[in-house]
């Protein structure tokens, strides 16, 4: 047997944005929202700390207002991020992968194909059981953490999804005995 390695045609291979993405549940961004709101609330009582219990002439220095000042550009900067960030977060199922985008500043696109997936799973935390959404996790061979995770799905939906993946998982085991 000969061994063939024939060159492929970049310019016919399917395009990525030809793929029509969902976006995540509107409510997910509630959720980012309102981590950011507690982390921006414990920021903001640490430096209020910081100024009621330090001695008055430490804390009305230079050091102070610099950190107050970075404090709120950061919490402000964290904000913008989040929003835009949700914006940009997308998944589609096609026929043999899931491909799940995110990025504002840094954009990522990873595809998992349905025959690498090894488990998957469904999670759910407290505020996301409260609006109803969960967090679908693809595991491929190989890895302790997933490989592809999807969060701000509304969990009717994230089942319904695993278990289609499931399902082509199982056809395509069958397909290779």
């Amino acid at each position: 047997m000969r061994f063939h390695n024939q060159q492929v045609d970049v310019g016919t291979l399917p395009q990525l944005s030809d793929v029509i993405f969902q976006g995540l549940e509107k409510a997910y961004l509630n959720v980012l929202l309102l981590r950011l709101s507690l982390f921006s609330l414990v920021l903001i009582i640490s430096l209020v700390g910081l100024y009621i219990f330090q001695p008055l002439e430490d804390v009305l220095g230079f050091g102070y207002m610099a950190a107050l000042g970075m404090g709120i550009l950061y919490v402000i900067w964290r904000y913008i991020v989040v929003v835009n960030g949700f914006r940009n977060k997308a998944y589609a199922l096609r026929s043999k992968d899931i491909v799940y985008k995110t990025g504002w500043l840094w954009k990522s696109t990873t595809t998992t194909p349905f025959n690498r997936v090894q488990h998957i799973s469904i999670e759910q935390g407290p505020v996301e059981r409260k609006w109803n959404l969960s967090r679908l996790r693809l595991f491929t061979a190989g890895g302790s953490t997933s490989d592809l995770s999807i969060p701000g799905i509304d969990h009717n939906t994230a089942q319904e999804l695993k278990e289609y993946i499931a399902g082509k998982t199982r056809i395509a085991e069958n397909e290779e005995e």
